[in-house]
């Protein structure tokens, strides 16, 4: 596995305050007893009203209002900076299926494009050269593009994804929606998770693992990642859990529970 520098947070749901680059906050002690008081009693209710499935949420950042104004999105192949060749292929699939199940914006795979991944994947680049949106815009024919990669793969018996994906406006530069999360299938928190999805997605008769299969299996375990993935968008029309085509990826992951 190839080591990584951090990226910026992006203001993501769930990232923490370390290396933010963001100038660092007074301290609660700083500010005087009064916000030393107040910090106390809403320290109180957030541990009184903290749900497991909280813990370890996916680290997003999505701009609501922006973001529905896309119709049409490309989603770029996958980078894969890890040691498991391939892996990125099987998630690509899944993300694609899952995402266009949100109905949010109509969302095309295309081929590779060295350049426009040079240019996306930029972790420090807060803005684009109006060429660049204006070349991508006219080579893709769309509103947006979805760049990403793999940069963690671990398998089983500790299988582990991580997933660095940004969905960046072509019309204005602007970032619309982005994911950087690792998922670990021997965490507590994450297990609880991989368990909704399994009654909630996939059906009854994933037997005999159950929502375990998720632990075990790395084809079912992308596929709840891209659950996640997609979940951190907005929808524009609900779909029913318990689908046909979900019934039948459960029969599917049935037949070779660990492919």
């Amino acid at each position: 596995m190839k080591p990584r520098g951090r990226r910026p947070d992006h203001g993501l749901v769930g990232a923490g305050r370390g290396g933010s680059g963001y100038p660092p906050r007074r301290t609660a002690r700083e500010r005087g007893p009064g916000a030393i008081a107040v910090a106390a009693a809403v320290v109180t209710v957030l541990l009184a009203g903290c749900r497991p499935e909280a813990h370890n949420r996916v680290r997003h950042y999505v701009a609501l209002d922006a973001i529905r104004s896309a119709n049409r999105v490309v989603l770029l192949p996958l980078a894969n900076e890890t040691d498991s060749p391939g892996v990125e292929e099987g998630l690509e699939a899944e993300l694609l299926g899952a995402i266009q199940r949100r109905r949010l914006f109509q969302l095309q795979e295309v081929g590779p494009e060295p350049d426009a991944r040079k240019v996306l994947l930029d972790p420090g680049r807060r803005t684009y050269p109006e060429q660049d949106l204006v070349a991508m815009r006219k080579a893709f024919g769309a509103d947006a593009v979805l760049i990403g990669l793999v940069n963690r793969s671990q398998p089983y018996p500790r299988m582990q994804i991580g997933l660095y994906l940004r969905l960046v406006d072509l019309r204005s530069g602007r970032l619309l929606w982005a994911v950087d999360h690792v998922w670990d299938a021997t965490n507590e928190h994450t297990q609880q998770r991989i368990a909704t999805f399994f009654h909630r997605e996939m059906g009854a008769g994933a037997e005999p693992f159950d929502w375990q299969l998720g632990t075990v299996s790395p084809r079912a375990f992308q596929k709840f990642v891209a659950w996640e993935v997609a979940g951190t968008l907005p929808s524009r029309v609900a779909r029913p859990a318990g689908s046909g085509s979900q019934v039948q990826a459960s029969k599917n992951l049935r037949k070779n529970p660990r492919s």
